[in-house]
């Protein structure tokens, strides 16, 4: 079992869950063990295919892409039409140009850096005589767009701080020690199984270990190893363990196998 992937590990788990509920826990005497062994491989389940990337992320760096755009293109025409032979046009240049030099190379600035400084932007871009110089230069669309994408940007940070929360508990979670959990649980049930093949045997019993054997062998050979430390080579057969033999297991030789 130490050589399974998670999601192997995880699988198996959901294949005895099931051998159990055909038996029944009753039947098996592990009734009292199911809450927990359930549970912990639920936990198990969640962190199989882990979500990593944030649906916002996408919107983010479009939007982004967006914001980039319109500054470049503000803060560009400011400079370029400072040398505008339309008196207008480079009055409203000269006017505007030096206001954005706190605004230089924002663009490469990191996310949450950026959104307040394109705030600001827009602050000094609001002030009566900036719009009449901004509008002169034809930047008036610039500008809303500017706006639409850095308020848009916020909701979606907003909405990514609501995802990583959301994610927390989860992510908490070390693979490890979910896998150690349920495997512990599953070699409890194992041991009172045995006991009961032993002490006093049923067909229920006889079946369900003669079902998880098999299940047993699936995954040891998927993890490269051997159930009960025997290999087909040896002897042909899958080396399954007859009711109420020692459990062994994987391919570890470690006491969490077949029962």
């Amino acid at each position: 079992m130490t050589r399974m992937t998670i999601g192997s590990c995880s699988d198996f788990h959901n294949q005895v869950m099931k051998h159990i509920a055909t038996a029944t826990p009753a039947a098996l005497h592990v009734e009292d063990q199911m809450e927990a062994y359930e549970a912990a491989a639920e936990t198990l389940a969640s962190i199989v295919n882990r979500q990593r990337a944030f649906v916002s992320t996408k919107v983010l760096a479009d939007t982004d892409r967006v914001r980039d755009n319109a500054v470049t293109i503000i803060i560009g025409t400011a400079r370029m039409f400072r040398n505008s032979p339309v008196e207008e046009q480079s009055a409203a240049a000269e006017l505007l140009y030096p206001q954005f030099s706190p605004y230089k190379g924002i663009t490469k600035h990191e996310y949450s850096k950026q959104t307040a400084e394109v705030r600001g932007l827009l602050g000094v871009l609001d002030e009566e005589a900036n719009r009449e110089a901004a509008a002169t230069l034809n930047l008036t669309g610039v500008i809303e767009a500017l706006r639409t994408a850095n308020a848009t940007f916020e909701t979606s940070i907003t909405a990514r701080t609501a995802e990583i929360s959301e994610r927390m508990p989860q992510s908490d979670l070390k693979s490890e020690d979910a896998v150690e959990v349920v495997n512990g649980l599953y070699k409890n049930i194992v041991q009172v199984v045995n006991a009961y093949a032993i002490v006093q045997p049923t067909e229920a019993i006889n079946t369900f270990i003669e079902n998880l054997n098999g299940t047993v062998s699936y995954y040891a050979r998927i993890a490269g190893g051997s159930p009960s430390g025997s290999t087909a080579a040896e002897d042909g057969e899958d080396g399954g363990t007859t009711p109420g033999g020692g459990s062994q297991g994987g391919g570890d030789g470690s006491d969490d196998g077949e029962l």
